[in-house]
């Protein structure tokens, strides 16, 4: 083994393990290889940003523009709404038609674009026929992938395999070559799911899923029970809420409550917002846990001390005031407390912020930082040197006894805040709970049995039993006093959805190519920014109702939202979402017929060039993007985002690999070991063997990189055997586009997951079966065809 050899091996193995560790995104580890292999001069400049210009990758954007042109004209949904009408109420016959659907569009369509496009409609089967969507979805899913087999642009890998062997001189796929070997596939694959795989499906009903009704709910796919999260509650008379905006109440924030509308004198008040001024009287509709509110009137509060006798009981915790002055060229000049993260780089908190002879108190987080500032901090004296030895601050003092009454004001109270050990706080981090902000208090502390903690990071975890010790003014406590005087009206429990003029309400499920997806409710302001509100979350076979504005969205989640029609409307088209429900579905339907033929004779007219020879299809692609767009079938930005860029970026930067791995010889090193292990077995040896590596490795291993590493492996083994490179190059082809076995595999796995209540488990189950079925078809095909 040389050194090149050695180096580029190296450089597969670490980038292989940052594909399955996930450590970093899948795309900047493939910037990272051809980095790496450039720096080391494995691959000359041009090799190295060849795969820019590589045909394969050319023609994977140009396919996702030319798969959403055909789905923004409608001619997907129209072709799948129409020949899923024949589908009847027979299970066997109804996943057959949803499977062989699913397979034909996406032979020429990106699988996941159809996954998206057919998960609504085939939601409204299940409803129609009281199936079970756990019956249906996950064999929509698996049609998708078997029907990517079927040609060369019906998934990536198939084009990168076609690709690589024209790079390395051999007879190149054409555009149908994968079809006599994916299209039975397809067919014998639909068979089996139909007849025997269904038996492995789950038979229940996806807790939570709801059969047509006659009430209001008859548009929503999950039963969100909302019933059990709506309550009223009363401010009392001279109630300390009286005159609060409801942004400032602390009813969503402490207790995770939803104001859907308020009562007051006689008239409701439908769609207030956080500008809302509250009064005396009011009777709040509010959506959330009652469980949390009957919690929150637990809490008990301790003044412990207030004004200059909090330093004296500060004092008693070895704790100590600095004031600290921002020096010129400071490294936290500039920045925003939170973005300096001062806490945890100074280990102490912020009191005041004295500028041009004024006096903030915060909330700091904001607060841009600026020399001159002049900042007073409460810490531990032990952690004192993080302060004092620090080249941040021009001067740094100890506050004297004298100088107390300007830091803490007489209006300010260091408590004791007792949480009850069953509260819903508990597993929470300070920053998720956001009762800090809520309450404007700032926790200075936390009492534990194990030891007590002072300055506790944001995110800290609260933990059964522990007493926060926190710095406010009197507004806190007279803001937990108001919403622990809040009534519940016991008797207005379970009140449905009441009928609001101009409203409605939809379901929706975060879209594969969705920005949202690690953000929460309250990071995204969505009730600001889409003008809807979330009334409940179904993820997993259970709702939630309450404390919605601290979840982070994930694949699956189905919500629930309410709000003007007109907003309703819009989420059609947000690429971000897919609307579940049929009334809102079937209304966003804006199918123009002309646009609609003209976008199908587009793509036909790609397939007959290529087919025909005029044009390599890289060009034909290109050609046919281009006219989706003069001819306004989408427009250039639409074109933009429908390509997925982490895929582009993934196969550009490991097209240089694949080069480099053939060129110094390590892919030829690893085909003799493959060649020497499989030689007693022969010709079906290698092409079993590649088949499972590949097969195994497409749960860990993204499946454009993966068959650019074993094209070139499978190419010289074959050689090494005297056996036609394609045989193996479309073994590998077929086993990488054949992702059952988990729901990590392919986005079109994850996206019926939530929506079809699957656990892990059931795709390794019926994937195993069904790649089994696949490897057994598809060998002796391939066999055949070059053998």
């Amino acid at each position: 083994m040389t050194f090149d050899i050695a180096a580029v091996l190296l450089i597969l193995a670490v980038s292989l393990v940052l594909f399955i560790t996930e450590k970093l995104r899948m795309d900047v580890v493939a910037l990272l290889v051809l980095s790496a292999l450039a720096v080391g001069e494995f691959v000359s400049l041009e090799g190295a940003l060849s795969g820019f210009s590589n045909p394969a990758v050319v023609t994977v954007w140009s396919m996702f523009i030319l798969s959403a042109g055909l789905s923004a004209t409608g001619v997907a949904d129209i072709i799948g709404k129409q020949v899923l009408k024949m589908a009847g109420t027979n299970e066997s016959r109804m996943i057959i038609v949803i499977m062989m659907t699913g397979g034909i569009l996406s032979a020429f369509m990106n699988n996941i674009g159809v996954a998206a496009l057919m998960l609504p409609v085939v939601m409204d089967i299940a409803r129609r026929t009281e199936t079970s969507p756990s019956r249906l979805l996950m064999p929509m899913a698996y049609g998708t992938l078997l029907g990517g087999l079927t040609t060369m642009v019906g998934t990536p890998p198939n084009l990168v395999a076609a690709q690589a062997l024209e790079q390395a001189g051999h007879e190149p796929f054409s555009l149908f070559t994968f079809t006599p070997i994916g299209l039975p596939a397809l067919v014998l694959g639909s068979l089996f799911v139909a007849f025997i795989g269904k038996h492995i499906l789950p038979k229940e009903m996806p807790e939570g899923f709801q059969l047509p009704t006659d009430d209001v709910g008859d548009a929503f796919r999950f039963s969100h029970d909302l019933d059990q999260y709506r309550f009223r509650l009363k401010l009392s008379k001279d109630s300390p809420l009286d005159g609060q905006e409801l942004s400032q109440s602390g009813l969503g924030v402490i207790l995770g409550l939803g104001v859907q509308s308020v009562d007051r004198d006689g008239q409701s008040i439908i769609g207030v917002d956080g500008e809302f001024v509250l009064a005396s009287g009011d009777v709040l509709a509010v959506q959330g846990r009652v469980e949390d509110f009957r919690d929150f009137i637990q809490w008990q509060a301790f003044e412990m001390a207030s004004g200059s006798e909090i330093v004296e009981l500060l004092s008693l915790n070895r704790l100590v005031l600095l004031s600290a002055t921002i020096k010129e060229g400071a490294e936290i000049e500039g920045l925003t407390v939170a973005e300096a993260d001062f806490g945890r780089r100074y280990r102490g908190h912020i009191i005041t912020i004295r500028r041009d002879g004024k006096i903030s108190r915060g909330p700091f987080a904001d607060y841009v930082l600026r020399a001159g500032d002049s900042i007073q901090i409460e810490m531990k004296k032990e952690s004192m040197e993080y302060v004092t030895g620090s080249t941040d601050f021009a001067t740094v003092t100890v506050i004297s006894e004298e100088s107390i009454d300007q830091i803490y004001r007489e209006s300010d109270s260091l408590l004791e805040l007792k949480i009850p050990a069953e509260s819903h706080l508990v597993g929470l981090t300070i920053a998720e709970s956001g009762i800090g902000d809520a309450l404007h208090m700032r926790i200075i502390g936390i009492g534990r049995k194990s030891g007590s903690i002072f300055f506790p990071d944001a995110e800290e975890k609260f933990e059964v039993g522990d007493k926060l010790l926190v710095h406010g003014g009197r507004k806190a406590i007279k803001l937990m006093q108001g919403l622990q005087s809040l009534e519940l009206l016991e008797s207005e429990r379970g009140k449905g959805l009441s009928a609001i003029p101009n409203e409605g309400y939809t379901e929706i499920t975060l879209s594969p190519q969705s920005s949202l997806v690690g953000n929460t409710l309250r990071e995204l302001d969505f009730r600001n920014r889409y003008g809807l509100t979330v009334l409940s979350i179904w993820r997993r076979g259970k709702s939630y109702g309450s404390h919605l504005r601290n979840f982070r969205l994930k694949f699956g989640d189905a919500m629930l939202l309410s709000g003007p029609y007109e907003k309703l409307e819009e989420l059609s088209s947000d690429r971000d979402f897919l609307v579940l429900s049929r009334a809102a579905y079937e209304a966003s339907e804006k199918v123009s017929p002309v646009r609609a033929a003209l976008s199908a004779t587009i793509m036909l007219a790609v397939v007959i060039t290529v087919l025909l020879g005029w044009l390599p299809i890289a060009i034909a692609a290109i050609a046919g993007s281009t006219l989706m767009i003069i001819t306004k079938c989408l427009d250039i930005e639409e074109a933009y985002r429908a390509i997925e860029w982490k895929s582009v970026f993934l196969i550009a930067c490991m097209i240089p690999l694949g080069a480099a791995m053939k060129d110094t010889g390590a892919a030829a090193w690893l085909a003799e070991g493959v060649a020497t292990v499989a030689r007693p077995f022969g010709m079906w040896g290698i092409i079993i063997g590649l088949y499972l590596m590949t097969a195994l490795a497409t749960t860990i291993v993204p499946t454009a990189a993966l068959v650019l590493i074993m094209a070139h492996i499978g190419m010289d083994a074959a050689a090494a055997l005297d056996m036609p490179p394609q045989m193996v190059v479309m073994a590998v082809a077929m086993a990488a586009s054949a992702s059952f076995t988990s729901p990590i595999s392919h986005p079109a796995n994850v996206l019926v997951m939530g929506p079809g209540g699957y656990r892990f488990i059931d795709y390794v189950k019926m994937g195993l079966l069904l790649a089994l079925v696949v490897m057994v078809t598809v060998l002796p095909l391939i066999a055949w065809k070059y053998g």
